[in-house]
C-alpha cells in the first residue's frame, strides 16, 4: 500500500498511456504502410514504387523495412501496440535526456512540477499525431538527443551509429553533421557518416546489390527536397513547412484543389521566384545556427545548457527547412518548447525580470499565443480547415524560432540561467 501511494501518480500515467496505445493501435495508422513495405521488400517489390492505401508513398529506407520485418508475422493491430508501445518508451527516454541537459537541480519540486506541466501541454498534441498516425518522428527525435549525447560524453562510435540509423530512415538529421564539425566532434561526425554508408548498404545482403542499388536511387528520386514538385509542396492541406508556407503566401490559387475561398496570398510570383525565395529563407533559417552559437569553429561549448540551446534550434528548424512536412514532425519542436518553458520557469524563481509583475501578462499572452497555434487541431478540430488553410502551426514554429533567437543563455557565477534579451 505504501508503495501504491507513493507512486500513485506515476501508476496512473502508466495506465493511461497503456489505455491510450491499446485504443490508437485500432487506428489505420502509418505503421500499417511500413509493414506492408517491409513485406513487400521480402518478395522483391520496388517498395518506391508501390502507393500504399492507393495514395501514400514509403519514404523511409529498406533497412528499416527489414528492421521490423519480425512484427509482419503478428496482427496489424498487436504490431502497432508493439510500435506504439516502444514509442512511449522512447518518449519517456527523451524527456529524461531533457532534463538531464537543463540545470534543473535548482528548480524547487514546484517549479519543477510546473516545468514539467507546461513543457508536456504544449507538445501534447504534436506528441499525441505520432503515436494517433503510429508515426516515425518520436523515434527520430530520440536517436538524434541520444548520439548526440553519445557523441558529447566521447562515445563517438555510438553516438555515431544511432545519427546514421536517424540519416538513413529519414535523411533531416543530416543537418547535425555539419554543427558536430563546426563544435570539433569530428570523430562523431565522420562515424556517423561511414555507419550511415554501412547502414544503406546492408540490405543488399538480403535483396542483393542490384536491387538494393535501385531502391537506393529510387528512393532519391522520391525523397530529394531539391525536386521541382517539392518547390510548390502542396499536394496535401496538411502540409506545413516553409516550401508549403511561401507557396501558399506568395502564389494565388496554391493548392485550388484544396483551398478555402479565403484569401491567404500576399503576392503572385513565378515558380522560379518561389524557389528563389525558398531558398533564401532555408538558408537564412540555417545561417541562424551561427547567430545561435556565437563562437568561433572547431571551439566547443562548455556550459550544458549553451549546448542544450544551441541543439533545440537545430531541431526547431529540421521540420522547417524540409519539404513534406506534416504535423507530427514537428515534434522536433519539444527541446525548444522545454528550453523556453525552463527559461521562463527559471526566471520567475529567480526573478530575472527588474519588475516581474509588469511582465506577467506578457508572458501569458506568449505561453497562451505558442499553446494555441501548435495545439489548435487538437483543442479544436471543427475548424482544422481553416488552421490548414492559413497554416498557423508554421507561424507557431516561426514564433518559436524568433523567441528562442531573443532568449540566450547565460552564466551568472556557478549557476547557469536564461538571459533576456528584450526588456520590453
Amino acid at each position: 500500500m505504501d508503495f501504491l501511494r507513493t507512486h500513485k501518480y506515476t501508476l496512473g500515467i502508466g495506465l493511461v498511456l497503456l489505455a491510450l496505445v491499446l485504443i490508437e493501435a485500432h487506428t489505420i495508422g502509418d505503421f500499417e504502410i511500413f509493414l506492408q513495405a517491409s513485406q513487400d521488400l521480402l518478395k522483391g517489390e520496388n517498395i518506391y514504387q508501390i502507393k500504399y492505401h492507393e495514395w501514400y508513398h514509403y519514404y523511409y529506407d529498406a533497412f528499416f523495412a527489414l528492421l521490423i520485418y519480425p512484427l509482419t508475422y503478428l496482427p496489424v493491430y498487436w504490431a502497432t501496440v508493439i510500435w506504439l508501445g516502444l514509442n512511449v518508451l522512447l518518449t519517456l527516454r527523451i524527456w529524461q535526456s531533457i532534463k538531464f541537459q537543463l540545470p534543473l537541480e535548482t528548480f524547487s519540486p514546484k517549479a519543477l512540477k510546473v516545468f514539467t506541466i507546461l513543457t508536456c501541454a504544449i507538445a501534447f498534441s504534436l506528441w499525441h499525431r505520432n503515436i494517433h498516425l503510429g508515426q516515425m518522428t518520436i523515434f527520430l527525435l530520440y536517436l538524434c538527443l541520444e548520439g548526440m549525447h553519445r557523441i558529447d560524453q566521447e562515445e563517438p562510435l555510438k553516438g555515431g551509429f544511432l545519427l546514421a540509423m536517424g540519416i538513413s530512415v529519414k535523411i533531416m538529421p543530416l543537418v547535425l553533421v555539419p554543427y558536430l564539425v563546426y563544435r570539433h566532434y569530428f570523430k562523431g561526425a565522420l562515424s556517423a557518416l561511414v555507419f550511415t554508408g554501412l547502414i544503406l548498404i546492408v540490405p543488399a545482403a538480403v535483396i542483393g546489390l542490384e536491387q538494393n542499388t535501385i531502391l537506393l536511387e529510387e528512393r532519391w528520386a522520391l525523397v530529394n527536397p531539391m525536386n521541382s514538385e517539392h518547390v510548390m509542396d502542396v499536394d496535401e492541406t496538411t502540409f506545413h513547412s516553409i516550401t508549403t508556407f511561401l507557396s501558399v503566401l506568395l502564389v494565388k490559387d496554391a493548392g485550388a484543389a484544396y483551398r478555402t475561398d479565403l484569401p491567404r496570398n500576399i503576392a503572385n510570383v513565378s515558380k522560379h521566384t518561389l524557389s528563389l525565395v525558398i531558398n533564401i529563407v532555408r538558408l537564412l533559417l540555417v545561417l541562424g545556427t551561427l547567430y545561435i552559437i556565437r563562437s568561433l569553429p572547431f571551439q566547443r561549448p562548455t556550459d550544458r545548457l549553451q549546448k542544450f540551446y544551441e541543439m533545440s534550434y537545430i531541431y526547431l528548424i529540421i521540420p522547417l527547412i524540409f519539404p513534406h512536412q506534416q504535423h507530427y514532425g514537428f515534434f522536433f519542436a519539444l527541446p525548444a518548447i522545454a528550453y523556453l518553458v525552463y527559461h521562463y520557469t527559471n526566471a520567475y524563481t529567480v526573478r530575472a525580470f527588474e519588475n516581474w509583475r509588469s511582465h506577467r501578462f506578457r508572458i501569458i499572452f506568449l505561453a497562451v499565443l505558442v499553446f494555441f497555434l501548435l495545439n489548435s487541431h487538437f483543442l479544436l478540430g471543427e475548424f482544422r480547415n481553416f488552421y490548414d488553410h492559413y497554416k498557423t502551426l508554421t507561424y507557431g514554429m516561426l514564433f518559436l524560432v524568433v523567441l528562442l533567437a531573443t532568449h540566450r543563455p547565460q552564466v551568472t557565477g556557478s549557476i547557469t540561467t536564461s538571459a533576456i534579451t528584450d526588456k520590453g
